[in-house]
């Protein structure tokens, strides 16, 4: 089972990478999917695997806040 985890896409650049932001962090991905800043992707070990809308990335981070208040 592979876990994925949302980011919103700030600034591509031209070696393939790009940095994606999620709730208290940015970091460096490699853009396999070729998304643009603005759009949201899944993150798989580093790398932007497929496109998701806003709703749903900020759905899944609002679930895994809720998750860690109760650990």
């Amino acid at each position: 089972m592979c876990l994925t985890i949302p980011a919103k896409v700030v600034e591509v650049l031209e070696d393939g990478t790009a940095f994606v932001e999620q709730p208290g962090t940015k970091r460096k991905i490699i853009n396999m999917i070729k998304a643009k800043p603005g759009e949201f992707v899944l993150l798989q070990q580093g790398m932007a695997v497929d496109k998701i809308s806003e709703k749903e990335a900020n759905e899944t981070w609002a679930l895994w806040s809720e998750a860690a208040q109760k650990h």
